[in-house]
């Protein structure tokens, strides 16, 4: 198999038509002559294709929710087992870690794809990892990608290259999700805690001042849409951050008490009498944690 190249492939362009797979391939946008992904554990994957084969799948245009490859009985068929984070589930993992862009083509047999061919969209960037319970009841991987374009300018650069019945997908949830993140916020829950994490309550300091995140317990744009608001935040630590933004642990929303985190289990986060935490929020995230373990 060719060796991977990230990003545009020289004398191509987006929106440019490929008649067939074996043609796509030969232009080096996406090599594998059936798989959806190209990439692997070592390097992370440089392009996927979306041809309808997973019921899992959301496409927007400039966002998709892409599910990982493996679990079915046959490609395109039914899910009939778990799917884990190996080969190009692995690679994609990787392009999100090291934020690569991933090229995205798009084939006639979804609705948002060209009337014949493979159409190349351009270039998405990973901004998030999941793995949870699919449709069919088996864990899935699934992959939050992004457009480098927004919808506005993805819609100009492939104009006459939809099918007809093409409409703008999820434009009202779209403009939704644009709502921009307000500093003073983040700011403000970090003072409050003096930027002290609420579950492991250590101060990370460093010469240029203390390390904490103002954490947003449901998460701000799709697929949880969750609001820019103190009600809806924690001040954590990068490490209690990551491991609650992956679900290792949740926040009971009766008893504020750590469920799931080794050394901390059983433990009440730190709470200012300042600091209301909704608790539709912990819920929330509750219920994803469930998901994904």
């Amino acid at each position: 198999m060719s060796i991977m190249e990230f990003g545009h492939i020289e004398g191509t362009k987006v929106g440019q038509i490929f008649d067939s797979r074996k043609a796509l391939a030969s232009s080096g946008i996406h090599t594998p002559p059936m798989g959806g992904i190209w990439g692997n554990k070592n390097d992370g994957s440089a392009s996927i294709v979306l041809s309808g084969g997973y019921e899992d799948d959301i496409d927007e245009l400039d966002y998709i929710l892409y599910t990982g490859q493996g679990g079915q009985d046959v490609p395109g068929g039914k899910q009939v087992a778990d799917q884990e984070f190996v080969r190009g589930n692995k690679g994609l993992q990787l392009s999100y870690e090291y934020n690569l862009p991933v090229r995205v083509t798009r084939g006639h047999q979804i609705i948002n794809g060209p009337n014949q061919g493979y159409r190349y969209d351009g270039l998405y960037y990973v901004t998030e990892v999941e793995r949870v319970r699919g449709k069919s009841g088996y864990f899935v991987c699934r992959f939050h990608l992004k457009s480098e374009d927004s919808i506005d300018t993805l819609e100009d650069k492939l104009e006459d290259l939809f099918k007809p019945s093409y409409t703008t997908p999820g434009r009202a949830t779209s403009t939704v999700n644009r709502i921009k993140r307000n500093p003073k916020i983040g700011e403000r829950i970090k003072e409050l805690y003096e930027n002290k994490c609420q579950v492991c309550n250590v101060l990370l300091k460093t010469p240029t001042g203390a390390i904490s995140i103002g954490a947003h317990i449901k998460g701000l744009g799709r697929p949880h849409n969750g609001p820019d608001v103190i009600e809806n935040m924690l001040c954590l630590c990068p490490n209690h951050h990551d491991q609650f933004d992956n679900y290792s642990f949740y926040i009971d929303s009766s008893s504020y008490k750590i469920v799931g985190l080794d050394n901390y289990e059983g433990k009440t986060i730190t709470l200012s009498k300042k600091h209301h935490i909704g608790k539709e929020f912990l819920d929330y995230h509750h219920s994803e944690f469930l998901k994904n373990n």
